[in-house]
């Protein structure tokens, strides 16, 4: 989908304390063989701060920097992966009161760690249907640190991590403009998640599921390959929608991870280079769930590794099943990355 005359005109970020995943070993957190494989150099751990709260400061940070009166706001949309709070309470509402006191729509999207990046596609549609639609707020927002969860060992090739990042997407011009954004899905993955049992178990977490059996893992298998087909045409589509070819892309922000193998299993398809990654960055916080890509693009503006005229490929999946690839050009510098460095970038909105 083309996106015509939309802007990103603020980022914010919250990137708690990063433990290092050496002394993750050391405490009996981090499986020493898991350690040297996987990659991870640390992971972002927000202890007990909420994670709507940690939302709310990245929230804050962005609508400050875009510039945008909170009145301004027409919708708003939080994702996130891990639990927000009590099951009946409305986290994206509690996030809204904090910033504006307008009666816009507050929804919170459930499509795995592609969260966010998926929402942004909803909220350009929003605001071309009606042109006195201004902007729009995303927030994502994760604190894994709860029981029976343990980071260092919930997925295969991940460590996952605390944060909270938001986006302010407007029809008035900022430092970047969004090109083209599409989405799909790979619904056949749904059942590596949900385990043999049908209706799904209610109130189980993901590592207390049992175990799929052999076969059906097989047939997940095939549908995982086929992921990285659509990712792959996503990707080719989204650019072809900006005018731009492989070739005129810059940097690509990702799902982060500590393997380069992982990384160019993502980004070899599209005829990317994984120097073009945040593959070192991404690995000394973690897998910050549905913050990735928007902590990676704070993080190459604010230490200027792309400037104007650069465009950034956004690539995001969500559980093997969601997937959204957009395209975004830096028209300029902003403001509020003017002296700014790699360390104190990576952890503002604390």
């Amino acid at each position: 989908m083309k996106t015509p005359d939309l802007y990103i005109a603020g980022l914010g970020v919250h990137v708690p304390t990063v433990l290092d995943a050496r002394r993750a070993v050391e405490l009996g957190l981090y499986d020493p063989e898991d350690h040297e494989y996987q990659g991870w150099t640390g992971a972002a751990v927000a202890g007990d701060t909420p994670a709507p709260d940690m939302a709310v400061r990245a929230a804050r940070q962005a609508i400050e920097r875009a510039g945008t009166h909170p009145h301004d706001l027409a919708l708003h949309i939080h994702a996130g992966m891990h639990k927000q709070g009590p099951g009946a309470w409305s986290a994206q509402h509690y996030i809204l009161r904090q910033v504006t006191d307008r009666d816009i729509p507050s929804f919170q999207v459930s499509q795995g760690c592609n969260g966010l990046i998926g929402s942004l596609e909803l909220a350009a549609c929003y605001l071309q249907s009606v042109p006195e639609r201004a902007a729009a707020l995303l927030t994502g927002s994760d604190n894994v640190s709860t029981p029976h969860f343990n980071r260092w060992a919930s997925l295969e090739n991940g460590v996952i991590a605390d944060g909270a990042s938001a986006v302010v997407l407007t029809k008035e011009p900022g430092f970047a403009r969004l090109l083209s954004i599409n989405s799909g899905s790979t619904a056949e993955v749904e059942e590596r998640f949900r385990g043999e049992e049908f209706p799904p178990v209610t109130g189980v977490d993901a590592e207390d599921r049992p175990a799929t059996a052999e076969p059906l893992d097989e047939a997940i298998s095939e549908a995982v390959g086929r992921q990285g087909e659509l990712r792959t045409e996503l990707a080719l589509r989204t650019m072809a929608e900006a005018d731009l070819d492989v070739g005129d892309i810059t940097r690509v922000a990702h799902i982060f991870t500590g393997r380069e193998g992982y990384l160019r299993g993502i980004l070899d398809p599209m005829g990317l280079r994984t120097e073009q990654g945040l593959l070192e960055f991404g690995r000394g916080l973690g897998h910050m769930t549905v913050n990735d890509q928007i902590v990676g693009l704070n993080h190459l503006v604010t230490t200027r590794e792309v400037g104007a005229g650069d465009h950034v490929l956004i690539v995001a999946h969500g559980g093997g099943v969601s997937i959204t690839c957009a395209v975004v050009r830096i028209e300029q510098v902003p403001t509020w990355a003017v002296g700014q460095t790699s360390a104190t970038a990576t952890r503002e909105g604390r």
